[in-house]
């Protein structure tokens, strides 16, 4: 297995000279060191965006079960090349490294940026790839999509991929999923197609992975990446059978608002693409703050300035037509900058916290 960097082609017997050319890959070249050396356990960095970061020990047992539940599902291949476009302390990253370590995969190293493609010659053969929803949109607005469409397998997570962006990807023809997972089951433990006609709002998951739901209705997980105990999350799902599901949203951000339960991640998916359309590119998300009426009530946080007018009518309208008016936010708050994590989560309490 090769690393190739700006052009030039390092063995893992001469890293180096990479950590010079490349130090934001530091702990990149760390866990290849260590995998390369039989270290048995690995500490894997949380992204942070639900509280706060914390380092989980991953064995190497269950990293060589996830690479071999993702090799199956997406046959991949020795003579495939892997494009590295992540931050290398998280768990995305270094199962990307420990799947191009077990398969003897080529890497393409690119610096963490909003479009990967960019720093590649246009006749750079990858074959498969992992973004993040920001990437992949940016990629596709800067005229990216034909490049894109050349890679067999394209894995997207991290944060929810909002329909505008779904409805530009069914037309693709290779294979472009949505993953579902986390540092605790090493990587993902469920696709959803997204490309060529996939219009599923399932997540399928990988052979071997069994979920249930607790009495909160948040996804419990067993299987072999997670050493087959169960993995307690707090996200809020909908199970359609033993091995399908859909993401509703995160207990932890759940409203009660005048004994009125809201998810606020249906809410955000049913506004980003109207607010595109309208032309309002502010990020934003629904919160609650305390109220002594209401318990809890609920706001709208936008970065950067306000938008155009009409947009408190056209959100207050397109809510009401879906859910009801108790899902209207009852005030709107426009903050300068989100707090994200390094990989570009919001960090909905910190921001949250901002405005306190």
């Amino acid at each position: 297995m090769n690393i190739t960097y700006k052009g030039e082609t390092h063995s893992l017997s001469n890293l180096n000279e990479l950590v010079n050319e490349a130090p934001f890959f530091e702990s990149g070249i760390t866990f290849i060191t260590d995998w390369l050396s039989d270290t048995d356990t690995f500490n894997f960095k949380s992204s942070g965006s639900t509280g706060a970061a914390k380092t989980i020990a991953i064995s190497r047992n269950q990293i060589l079960k996830s690479v071999s539940l993702t090799e199956n599902a997406l046959k991949l291949k020795n003579t495939d090349r892997a494009l590295v476009c992540l931050a290398p302390e998280y768990v995305a990253t270094k199962m990307m490294l420990a799947r191009c370590l077990v398969l003897n995969m080529e890497i393409i190293l690119v610096d963490p940026s909003s479009n990967p493609l960019e720093d590649l010659s246009e006749n750079e053969q990858i074959n498969f790839a992992s973004f993040v929803p920001m990437q992949v949109q940016q990629m596709i607005d800067s005229g990216y999509s034909e490049r894109l469409s050349k890679i067999n397998n394209v894995l997207i997570g991290g944060a929810p991929v909002f329909d505008t962006l779904e409805k530009k990807l069914k037309s693709f023809q290779n294979n472009i999923y949505h993953t579902y997972g986390m540092t605790e089951t090493v990587s993902h433990i469920a696709l959803r197609k997204l490309s060529d006609g996939g219009d599923s709002r399932y997540f399928k998951c990988l052979d071997g992975i069994q979920i249930t739901t607790n009495a909160d209705g948040c996804l419990i997980i067993n299987g072999s990446t997670t050493n087959d105990e169960q993995v307690m999350t707090k996200d809020l799902v909908e199970i359609k059978n033993e091995n399908e599901f859909i993401w509703l949203g995160r207990q932890d951000n759940l409203i009660n608002s005048g004994g009125v339960k809201i998810i606020p991640e249906q809410i955000e998916n049913l506004l980003k693409p109207i607010f595109k359309e309208a032309e309002i590119t502010n990020e934003f998300f629904i919160d609650g703050i305390g109220d002594s009426k209401l318990g809890q009530r609920l706001i709208l946080l936008v970065e950067g300035a306000p938008p155009q007018s009409g947009f408190e009518i056209l959100m207050k309208t397109n809510i009401e037509k879906v859910f009801s008016k108790y899902h209207v936010p009852k005030q709107t708050i426009y903050l300068e900058q989100f707090i994200r994590t390094t990989s570009g989560k919001v960090k909905r309490g910190e921001t949250l916290q901002l405005i306190k």
